[in-house]
């Protein structure tokens, strides 16, 4: 018994890391800038010229020429010798630069052959490090800042631009940068139809504003319950973090949008560091890790927070060395971070929670994207996003569904609190009506012997005057005064008795006999209250079901006793036969959803150890239960 939630949470995680590796996979092949076409640039030359019909779009990744340290204009490529790269290829302008300075200026030029007819085309503008100039066509079409000048504050947005053009489209990028950690056009930018490059656009903006918009509100009501309760304040304020902290992170396409300045990549890049100390916090939360490893493990993520806040801001403004050593030590962290995730999952064996086996399944799933973000050649979303994204999306989804099992349990959990708290009134109210006849019956004790020592002396006087008759009515008179109408003794059990006796009456009123086989002892290791909450919901239900019947067929049969030291009870009703389920659960026929009663004996009885059986037969319904060692 004690392995089942072990085992229960190592399927959660195995299901997730066989889903989420093909899903990677996927997205790694048919959502890739740089395997998204089947045509690609070479030699500052891409051929659309038989293609642009059957492909509204193309990710313009390969082929360009890259002029490395000089700025050039349309009509000045004459007798210059370019290179040749691939966008991303490197993260500054040190290209084929000797002294491999990540600053600086370039220019990138690709010709693109077109059908002859004149059609309209679209090119999304992404982001280029970090002042730039775009001409088409000798036309430009983007001036963002000020390339020829190094004081001039950096300027980056995205967007899109729309031209005509026929046989030929040139594009010019200039692009200069002085301070970045990255420099110059690193993001392949799509060209197609202005549809589908509209489309692709907006589709992101929709995914982000999605995400951004689904973390904030899951986060502000993980927080709201947090300050307003005081039972796992502290995990439901980090659940709260771990959300505002996604969505700040998810946010820079909104940021780059709109222009926002170089503090934006800060906060992204600090806001995602934070969110993986969150993470990591959590994660120690649900596999127990407690102590000295805890502690090592959230310094070194802090460190890691930390590092990213001062080291590009203060160390990363010239030295290319200092970037790669920068960009190996995040790279290490977060294969680390995979790593431990992965190993502390698997070998956890702590008893949580329900949804501790579904919140460990997507950290692994956010451990793996960590993983295959890092090491995957080159990759870069066209649509969906990168795959530590779309794991982290997929933990908030699951806390989302965290909440609203807790919400649904919650409310489960109060009506049956709620049926409960009326059986116990009514118990309390069978109690109280139980000693009222007791107190009267002793006090019918009392009269009776002041009144025997007089009845006994008019008997011995009969029966001196041998008058035997007058005795004999004497005696009966006596015998029919001092009948009773005291509530009966069911079995030695007060509670049971009590609770019997006023369903007998309940019973009586709807014209329903009973059959009674009771035979407890006056005490249990079950609480009397549990003991009345049992008998009170099953003789309800069961009259109840038995009422529905003509007076003919309505029978309710109550059998309960003590074997071998085991509480067994057992009740019988007849019924319609009519009935509905929902996961194992009788709806009830009072109201919507699942009975209460039913479900508030089922509860009861496991949490007590023991077992519940339901026979909904053709003529009779049955429920029987078993505690075990209730004496």
């Amino acid at each position: 018994m004690k392995t089942r939630p072990y085992l229960k949470r190592l399927i959660w995680i195995i299901c997730a890391l066989i889903l989420t590796i093909p899903l990677f996979l996927l997205q790694y092949r048919h959502d890739n800038k740089y395997n998204y076409n089947s045509i690609y640039g070479n030699h500052g030359i891409l051929d659309l010229s038989s293609a642009a019909a059957s492909q509204p779009i193309t990710i313009l990744a390969y082929g360009w020429e890259y002029y490395s340290q000089q700025l050039l204009s349309p009509g000045e490529f004459e007798g210059r010798k370019p290179s040749y790269l691939y966008l991303g290829q490197y993260g500054g302008f040190e290209g084929n630069s000797s002294c491999l300075f990540p600053h600086g200026c370039a220019t990138y030029r690709l010709n693109i052959l077109l059908p002859q007819e004149v059609r309209e085309y679209a090119l999304e503008l992404p982001e280029i490090y970090s002042s730039s100039r775009i001409w088409i066509n000798g036309r430009l079409v983007s001036d963002l800042g000020n390339v020829s000048s190094e004081n001039i504050y950096p300027s980056i947005r995205t967007g899109i631009v729309t031209f005509q053009a026929s046989g030929n489209a040139e594009l010019v990028v200039q692009a200069a940068d002085h301070s970045h950690y990255y420099s110059g056009m690193v993001y392949p930018p799509a060209f197609g139809t202005p549809q589908a490059v509209s489309d692709l656009i907006f589709f992101r903006f929709l995914r982000t504003c999605i995400m951004v918009i689904s973390s904030c509100t899951i986060g502000i009501m993980y927080l709201t319950i947090g300050l307003k309760t005081g039972t796992e304040r502290k995990q439901m304020v980090l659940f709260a973090l771990i959300c505002h902290l996604f969505s700040i992170h998810i946010m820079y396409p909104l940021f780059h949008l709109f222009g926002a300045g170089y503090w934006s990549y800060h906060l992204e890049d600090v806001s995602f560091y934070l969110f993986l100390l969150a993470v990591t916090a959590l994660h120690c939360n649900l596999c127990g890790i407690n102590g000295k490893s805890r502690m090592a493990v959230l310094i070194s993520s802090s460190l890691v927070s930390l590092i990213s806040l001062l080291v590009p801001a203060l160390f990363l403004k010239h030295q290319l060395n200092y970037m790669l050593a920068y960009s190996i030590f995040l790279d290490c962290y977060k294969l680390i971070l995979f790593g431990w995730l992965i190993i502390t999952a698997l070998f956890n064996k702590k008893r949580g929670e329900p949804m501790t086996g579904p919140l460990l399944a997507s950290l692994c799933a956010i451990a793996l994207s960590l993983m295959f973000q890092t090491t995957a050649p080159v990759f870069e979303p066209v649509r969906f996003g990168w795959p530590v994204e779309n794991a982290s999306f997929l933990f908030v989804l699951s806390l989302a569904g965290g909440l609203w099992f807790n919400t649904v349990n919650a409310y489960a959990g109060r009506a049956a609190l709620t049926e409960n708290i009326r059986l116990m009134k009514k118990q309390f109210l069978l109690q109280e009506e139980n000693y009222q006849v007791i107190t009267g019956n002793f006090e019918e004790i009392r009269r009776m012997r002041h009144d025997l020592r007089h009845h006994l002396n008019t008997i011995i006087e009969l029966a001196g005057q041998k008058q035997y008759d007058e005795m004999e009515l004497y005696i009966r008179g006596c015998k029919d005064n001092t009948e009773q109408a005291s509530m009966p003794t069911l079995c030695e059990n007060h509670a049971a008795s009590a609770v019997l006796n006023y369903y007998i009456k309940i019973a009586r009123q709807k014209g329903v006999p009973m059959e009674l086989k009771v035979s407890l002892p006056p005490e249990l290791k079950l609480e009397s209250w549990n003991l009345g909450i049992l008998f009170g919901n099953l003789l309800e239900n069961a009259i109840d079901a038995a009422e529905m019947l003509p007076k003919e067929k309505r029978i309710v049969k109550v059998y309960s006793k003590i074997s071998k030291g085991n509480l067994l009870l057992t009740v019988k009703n007849t019924w319609n036969g009519v009935f509905s389920s929902y996961e194992d659960q009788i709806t009830s026929t009072k109201h919507e959803g699942k009975g209460i009663g039913l479900a508030s004996v089922r509860e009861l009885v496991e949490q007590n150890g023991g077992q519940f059986y339901l026979n909904p037969g053709g003529e009779e319904f049955e429920v029987s239960i078993v505690l075990w060692k209730q004496i």
